[in-house]
């Protein structure tokens, strides 16, 4: 069954799938990392290649800066078996072109890291329309302590970071006047990840007993 939302310029939506079957799509620190750099590269209209070594994927996330982007990343979250991406629509049809390329790549990528071939992810990425930013930013940021993840033992990331502790970042992924805009929204850094915290609690506590909900 396809895919029933429209994109709307200037809007929000929550965009996530996850790994065929359930099985990981990201086992090692450098798919994380391949996986953000395109989150950069990519996120321009001209056609690029993304398979790149170390060094020219860092020249051209630097040339990124100098094309606009189809898309503006609010928030993301890299689990195990599964992504989560907040994106608000800059161009018409940014979201789909967007998704299109970094799913082919990273399966590409993928494929031939692992010696395996076929579909990686779960049909065709899910997307439903962000309206309280403050709340889904906190369900993506926060999605690995619903997982129960912890940083010593699995690999995630998150842009939990680049919205309470921003100078020290090292790479912002994220629009940075998005994240400012949430975080005023929400009063402040402080309340920020008070209500975060708060809500993330909440949600996982209301939908515990729906076995039918994927979180």
């Amino acid at each position: 069954m396809g895919r029933k939302i429209d994109f709307n310029k200037d809007f929000y939506y929550h965009i996530f799938n996850r790994g065929v079957d359930k099985r990981k799509i990201f086992s090692k620190k450098g798919d994380l990392q391949y996986f953000l750099d395109n989150l950069i590269i990519l996120n321009r209209e001209e056609r690029v290649e993304s398979r790149l070594n170390e060094g020219r994927r860092k020249k051209e996330k630097q040339e990124a800066k100098n094309h606009k982007p189809i898309v503006a990343i609010v928030a993301y979250a890299l689990l195990p078996n599964h992504f989560h991406l907040i994106l608000k629509e800059t161009k018409k049809s940014g979201i789909s072109k967007f998704m299109q390329k970094l799913g082919t790549s990273y399966t590409m990528f993928f494929n031939e890291k692992y010696d395996r071939s076929g579909v990686l992810f779960q049909g065709k990425f899910k997307a439903t329309e962000a309206i309280d930013l403050v709340a889904m930013t906190s369900y993506v940021n926060l999605n690995y302590v619903h997982h129960g993840y912890n940083s010593k033992n699995d690999i995630f990331r998150t842009s939990w970071f680049e919205y309470t502790d921003s100078e020290n970042v090292q790479e912002y992924i994220c629009n940075k006047e998005e994240v400012k805009s949430v975080i005023q929204t929400s009063g402040g850094v402080d309340k920020y990840k008070k209500e975060a915290t708060e809500w993330s609690k909440t949600f996982v506590e209301s939908h515990s007993r729906d076995k039918k909900f994927q979180l």
